[in-house]
């Protein structure tokens, strides 16, 4: 799973990093956001100045094929769904059913699919003797932004204006986070530089091969603070580590 995460950078950053073309932006200067999680469940779309609403920077192709950075909501909002936030979790799709499953299959077969720009991201381990879940805040040891694989879809809100949404794509563990996500064993998919064009392209099954567990020895984990658990909480100090786990 990947159910909440970071942006500790700006859009400029984001700019720089995924080669957009200043005409090819379409959100606002933001500062850094230490805990991005997903709009809560059957939220009405009436409004994009609804602050209830996930807005995350995504980066897709438009139709002329050009990298664009888009502001999108998070979950993603499936065809059928009006102009709510479904009453169940789309924050993630899973690799292994998503060409299938009703809410991800139209923006599968429409190759809509995206990438979701992220610092770091948040998972809890369950440690035997421990009530609570413990954080781990997860980073990657070379890219100081990655990106996540996602898909994304159109929908319109009550008065007729367009909006976009997104998820992000899970897959099975790889070693360092099957220890830590010990409870399911799921990461996010994470497309690298190189392998961007063959994932936001027209070819599903060449993207589909990229929906694996991440290399080992490339993320780096770090336990942290249970502030991090409050999904209202926004500080810096979120991140600071705890000296082990019991």
């Amino acid at each position: 799973m990947c159910g909440r995460y970071n942006i500790l950078t700006d859009a400029e950053a984001l700019i720089t990093t995924f080669g957009i073309l200043e005409s090819n932006i379409s959100l606002e200067p933001f500062e850094a956001r230490y805990n991005i999680g997903p709009s809560p469940r059957n939220t009405e779309i009436s409004s994009l100045d609804n602050s209830k609403l996930t807005l995350v920077p995504i980066v897709r192709l438009n139709d002329e094929h050009q990298l664009v950075l888009k502001n999108a909501i998070w979950p993603l909002i499936p065809v059928w769904a009006g102009s709510s936030v479904p009453k169940y979790s789309t924050a993630n799709a899973r690799s292994d059913t998503m060409t299938t499953r009703s809410s991800y299959r139209n923006a599968w077969k429409k190759f809509q699919r995206c990438i979701v720009p992220a610092t770091g991201f948040y998972e809890w381990q369950v440690v035997e003797g421990q009530r609570i879940k413990q954080p781990w805040h997860i980073r990657h040891r070379k890219q100081p932004v990655m990106g996540f694989g996602g898909l994304w879809e159109r929908g319109w809100t009550d008065d007729g204006k367009p909006f976009e949404s997104c998820t992000i794509v899970t897959t099975q563990a790889n070693e360092l986070m099957a220890e830590i996500h010990n409870s399911n064993q799921r990461m996010p998919v994470i497309i690298d530089p190189e392998i961007r064009d063959i994932w936001l392209g027209d070819d599903n099954e060449s993207a589909l091969e990229l929906a694996v567990p991440y290399r080992d020895g490339e993320l780096t984990a770090e336990p942290i603070s249970t502030r991090i658990n409050n999904p209202n909480y926004n500080k810096p100090d979120s991140l600071d580590r705890v000296n082990s786990v019991n």
